[in-house]
C-alpha cells in the first residue's frame, strides 16, 4: 500500500509540472495564464480526488482480504495436545484420542486361606482402555473406549460408548453403555482412584446395576454446588445365561456444602433398586439368581478368588442404598460412606417362607499431598479428581512431580442372622463372612500422564462354615501400579 501511495503521489507531481509547462506554452501563444491555470488546476483536483478514491477502494478491498484470511484460518481444523491428549478441532466439532494402561504386579502373601484356595501372585494389565470422545455440532457430546485389559475371566470389552446431549443445560441426557452416576467413589475416573481398586462397599454397590459397560439412559443436572441424576439401566455389555434383561433404577445427589478454592465439603446419598432381575431359564415363573461377592480390593489374582460370598439368592427385588461425604482442606483429603443391601425373595422360590436377608458395608479413607498439591472438585461428576504437579518430572526438566500418601479402612459384612460357632444357623441365616481390611499406600504423579501407586492391603475375614466350624481368613499383599492416562 506504502508502494502504491507513493507512485500515486509521483504521478500528481508530474501532472502539476506537466501543468505548468503548458500553461508556460499557452501564455506564449496569446492565451490568458490565468484562465489556462484554473482549468488545469480544477482538472488537478479532480484527478486527486479520483486517486484518493482509488487508493480507498484498495485499503478496503486489502482489509477484507485480511479478514476473509484471518476467518478461513480460523475455521480451519486444529491440533494441540493438552495435557499430553492429542485433540482435533474444526469449529462445532471435536475429537480427542484416549487411553488408560494400568499395569499392576502383586505378591499375595497367605497367612491363612480356606483349604484349596490359592491366590496368584504375577502381573496383569488392570485396565487397557483406548478410544476417543468430542463434541459434535456444539450440543452433542459423544464416547466410545473399549477395554483390552481385565484379569481372571474378565475379557476384552466395550467399556463407554454413549451419546450425550447438552442442549438443555444444566440438564443433561446420556444414551449407550456407562456407569450411571453412583456414589463419590464410582464417579471418581478409574485414573483418579487412591488406591488400586475401589473400596469394597462401594464395588459391589456400583456392580448391582450399574458399573462399566451398562446399558443405560440417564439425565442428570449439575452446578458449582450440585449434582443430581437418575438412570435407567439393564444388562452389562455382554452378558450372557440371561433370558430376560435386568430393569433397574439408579439415582444420586450431591451438595457442595462448602466450596472454596482450598475448602470443599460434599455430602450426598444414593440409590439402586432392581425391579425385574433376568431370568436364569427360559418360560415364565424362572429363578433368579442373584448374590453378593467381593475381592479383597486387589483383581491381580486370575483365578478371582473371593473370599466372601452371601451365596445364591432367588429374589425379586434388590435394593442398595448408601450416604457418603467427601472434602478437602487444602492438600488433605477425606472420604467414607455406609451403604445398605436389601434383598426381597421371590415367593414363588421360598415356600418355606425364608426371612428376607440384608446387609451392609462401610469405608473411610483419607490422603495427604506431601508436595501440597490439592485435589480439586469436578462439578461434572460430583467427585474429586487427581491433584495436578505443580513441579511435573520430564526430559528437559526434572521436577520432584505430586507425592500422597493414602489410608482406608473398609468393612463388608454378608453375614446375616449368622448364628453361634458350632451350631449350624439359624433358618435363613447367611454365612457369607465379614471381610475387614485395611490399605496404605503411595502415589507419585510424575506428571499428569504418568503415575505411579504402591500398597499394601491386610485382609481378615471371620465367617463361619455351615455347621459352624471356623472358617476364617487372613491374606496381606503389596502391588505395584504403572499408570498412563490421557
Amino acid at each position: 500500500m506504502k508502494t502504491l501511495a507513493t507512485v500515486l503521489l509521483l504521478g500528481s507531481a508530474s501532472i502539476a509540472l506537466a501543468t505548468a509547462a503548458h500553461a508556460q506554452k499557452a501564455t506564449s501563444n496569446g492565451t490568458s495564464a490565468a484562465d489556462s491555470n484554473d482549468a488545469k488546476i480544477q482538472q488537478l483536483e479532480q484527478d486527486i480526488q479520483d486517486l484518493n478514491a482509488q487508493v480507498q477502494d484498495l485499503k478496503r478491498s486489502s482489509s477484507d482480504q485480511y479478514a476473509d484470511l484471518q476467518k478461513s484460518q480460523a475455521s480451519g481444523a486444529k491440533f494441540s495436545m493438552k495435557n499430553g491428549r492429542p485433540t482435533f478441532t474444526d469449529g462445532d466439532f471435536s475429537l480427542s484420542l484416549r487411553a488408560l494402561v494400568q499395569f499392576d504386579t502383586a505378591y499375595y502373601g497367605q497367612g491363612k486361606v480356606p483349604a484349596g484356595t490359592d491366590f496368584d501372585s504375577g502381573s496383569n494389565f488392570r485396565r487397557a482402555r483406548f478410544g476417543f470422545d468430542g463434541t459434535a455440532f456444539n450440543d452433542w457430546q459423544y464416547n466410545f473406549i473399549y477395554d483390552f485389559g481385565g484379569s481372571g475371566v474378565e475379557g476384552s470389552t466395550i467399556s463407554t460408548a454413549y451419546l450425550q446431549y447438552n442442549g438443555l443445560a444444566p440438564v443433561h441426557f446420556r444414551i449407550g453403555a456407562f456407569p450411571p452416576s453412583e456414589s463419590f467413589d464410582d464417579t471418581t475416573s478409574a485414573s483418579d482412584l487412591l488406591f488400586l481398586e475401589r473400596a469394597q462397599p462401594t464395588d459391589v454397590a456400583r456392580g448391582i446395576a450399574g458399573s462399566d459397560g451398562r446399558d443405560a439412559f440417564q439425565a442428570f443436572a449439575y452446578g458449582d454446588s450440585y449434582f443430581a441424576s437418575v438412570a435407567y439401566t439393564g444388562s452389562a455389555v455382554g452378558a450372557t445365561g440371561q433370558f430376560d434383561e435386568q430393569q433397574a433404577l439408579v439415582g444420586r445427589a450431591a451438595w457442595r456444602a462448602i466450596a472454596s478454592d482450598d475448602v470443599n465439603l460434599a455430602i450426598g446419598s444414593d440409590f439402586s433398586y432392581v425391579f425385574r432381575l433376568p431370568d436364569i431359564a427360559a418360560g415364565a415363573n424362572s429363578a433368579h439368581a442373584f448374590s453378593l461377592s467381593e475381592r479383597p480390593e486387589l483383581n491381580v489374582d486370575d483365578n478371582s478368588i473371593k473370599l466372601i460370598n452371601s451365596g445364591t439368592i432367588d429374589a425379586s427385588h434388590v435394593t442398595e442404598w448408601g450416604v457418603e461425604t467427601a472434602g478437602n482442606y487444602y492438600n488433605f483429603y477425606g472420604q467414607g460412606g455406609y451403604y445398605g443391601f436389601d434383598i426381597d425373595r421371590r415367593a414363588l422360590g421360598n415356600p418355606t417362607g425364608l426371612p428376607d436377608p440384608n446387609f451392609n458395608g462401610w469405608y473411610a479413607q483419607a490422603s495427604w499431598v506431601l508436595t501440597g498439591e490439592e485435589k480439586k472438585y469436578k462439578p461434572d461428576t460430583g467427585s474429586f479428581g487427581a491433584p495436578k504437579p505443580n513441579d511435573p518430572f520430564t526430559l528437559d526438566k526434572p521436577g520432584v512431580g505430586a507425592w500422597e500418601i493414602v489410608a482406608r479402612y473398609s468393612d463388608l459384612d454378608l453375614n446375616y442372622h449368622a448364628g453361634d460357632a458350632g451350631a449350624a444357623a439359624p433358618f435363613g441365616g447367611i454365612r457369607g463372612g465379614d471381610q475387614h481390611i485395611i490399605s496404605a499406600g503411595i502415589n507419585w504423579y510424575p506428571n499428569q500422564v504418568l503415575r505411579f501407586m504402591l500398597d499394601f492391603q491386610h485382609t481378615d475375614v471371620s465367617k463361619l462354615s455351615s455347621t459352624g466350624t471356623s472358617a476364617d481368613a487372613r491374606l496381606d499383599a503389596i502391588s505395584l501400579r504403572t499408570q498412563i492416562s490421557f
